[in-house]
């Protein structure tokens, strides 16, 4: 009985230590994401019919919600087209799925308001999926897409379109190539299903861990470099990709035709080349005297119009824009609600055209509701003052003879430190090459418990001997408190040791 209860204990100690590091994994941001994706033989992979998660990061916090065919739609809008009603099919990646943004606020979305604003009896659909690139797009619009009915499709392109053109892979999955003879058709059969990975990978941030040491992920990189395959558009105009993404916007056209859709393409800038700040970073990143943002997207540009179509370059409407708040996540590379709203103003004009939807029948007005929020920073600095004012009150009503002075003071004091190291943190992370910073969270975590470590030192081994101690004489049932009453013990020995985090840790009692 005794050997069968150290057993338990034993269990039960290797149990706590997998979830409360799960738990550090999934609080430094590698927790499993969240996905809608499946695999499809046609298209490599489409959205999940009927899927519901939520995508949550500390710059946004979004449901994604698919109906019963696949699209980030409502459920009412379905095959048949109603009478006397226009139809506009947005096709693209996740810039048009819109994933950093709720519903109302994609570009689908937001140009629907508009074109409905100007009197037209119009509807909008979003065709996007997030990865696709143009191939796929392509190939899903000659399929599902067309049996929307569309008057006009719009194929939404970014610059990594260009590399993944020429890819058989992305990443987990396998994704079509297009015939090289601009028809649309696909240029092979149907794809092979990879499977799903295992259940750790796909629900645990250890599991997916684990499995990129065995398995690690496909992403491909330059030569010579550990940077993603996918910028070398920006270093090469005769990168991968290139030849690949002209035979896919010539078989853009070619399907509109054959649906009976005009077709108009919409090219995203990057946010290097509207955000000075964002320039310069990547600047530094690529540390490439060829680097050219620009090259890209006017190469986007030049061979749609060489395929005979009609574009769109978002990037003059961006700059003009830019100086009224970010237009672009602060991190996440995908344009934010203010940006699609300039996005969706550009398609509108566009659409505008005789060959396309013709004039409007009005002046749109206030096409949108209120102007979002600014990723500046306000709700942090407003959450840090409210942290500050809670802790502090706590710590005077816990030792009121200090004083007002004394009790707000080093809270104030310990958050500005705080704050001040995280953003030092990410500033020198800003610095170094990207495969370099992915790693800095988990360099910081590390640096926080070698220093609860070092206060620790003459402490942890008979918290280690205490823990021991009740493993050996087979009290599994009572590791839990112990280990909580052990780690509560340990703070107050880090506060007592420490007076600048002393006022912050005295406040959680």
């Amino acid at each position: 009985m005794k050997l069968l209860n150290q057993l338990l204990a034993c269990l039960v100690s290797l149990l706590m230590v997998v979830l409360v590091t799960e738990g550090g994994m999934r609080l430094l941001g590698y927790g499993p994401k969240p996905t809608m994706n499946r695999f499809d033989a046609a298209y490599g992979w489409t959205k999940t019919r009927g899927a519901d998660i939520r995508r949550q990061t500390d710059e946004f916090d979004v449901r994604l919600v698919t109906n019963s065919r696949g699209l980030r739609e409502r459920e009412s809008l379905g095959y048949a087209k109603p009478a006397g009603t226009r139809r506009v099919l947005v096709v693209g990646d996740s810039f048009t799925l819109g994933y950093t943004v709720p519903a109302a606020e994609t570009i689908s979305s937001l140009l629907g308001a508009r074109l409905r604003a100007e009197g037209r009896s119009i509807e909008v659909l979003n065709g996007g999926t997030e990865g696709w690139s143009t191939d796929q797009e392509v190939l899903w619009l000659a399929g599902e897409g067309a049996r929307y009915a569309p008057d006009v499709v719009v194929l939404q392109m970014y610059e990594n379109d260009i590399f993944w053109n020429s890819q058989a892979n992305y990443l987990h999955y396998p994704k079509p190539r297009l015939a090289a003879d601009g028809s649309g058709a696909p240029a092979a059969g149907a794809l092979v299903d990879p499977g799903q990975g295992s259940w750790l990978k796909r629900n645990t941030a250890l599991g997916a861990i684990a499995s990129g040491f065995v398995t690690p992920p496909q992403m491909p990189t330059l030569a010579g470099s550990r940077l993603p395959a996918e910028w070398g558009v920006r270093l090469d105009g005769g990168a991968a990709g290139y030849a690949e993404t002209a035979v896919a916007l010539m078989a853009f056209r070619s399907v509109a035709q054959r649906i009976g859709a005009e077709p108009l393409v919409l090219v995203i800038p990057d946010k290097a080349q509207v955000d000075p700040a964002a320039r310069a970073k990547m600047v530094r990143a690529m540390n490439d005297p060829r680097y050219e943002p620009d090259r890209p997207y006017m190469a986007m540009i030049a061979a749609a119009a060489s395929a005979g179509l009609p574009v769109v370059g978002a990037l003059p409407s961006l700059r003009a824009a830019a100086g009224a708040g970010p237009l672009y996540f602060a991190k996440d590379w995908h344009t934010n609600a203010a940006g699609n709203r300039v996005l969706a103003g550009a398609l509108a004009d566009a659409l505008a055209a005789p060959s396309l939807l013709g004039a409007a029948q009005r002046p749109a007005g206030r096409w949108y509701g209120p102007t979002p929020a600014a990723e500046s920073g306000a709700t942090l600095w407003i959450v840090l003052v409210i942290i500050w004012l809670v802790l502090g009150t706590l710590f005077y009503q816990r030792f009121p003879e200090e004083g007002v002075l004394a009790s707000y003071g080093p809270v104030g004091l310990l958050l500005a430190v705080v704050v001040g190291l995280v953003a030092g943190v990410d500033f020198l992370a800003s610095l170094l090459p990207v495969w370099i910073a992915r790693g800095v969270p988990a360099l910081a975590l590390f640096a926080i418990l070698g220093i609860v470590a070092f206060y620790l030192r003459r402490r942890l081994p008979v918290m280690v001997e205490i823990f021991v101690t009740f493993v050996r004489r087979g009290q599994w049932y009572v590791l839990p408190v112990l280990a909580g009453l052990l780690s509560v013990g340990g703070l107050l020995v880090v506060a007592a040791s420490s007076p600048w985090l002393a006022p912050f840790i005295y406040t959680l009692f």
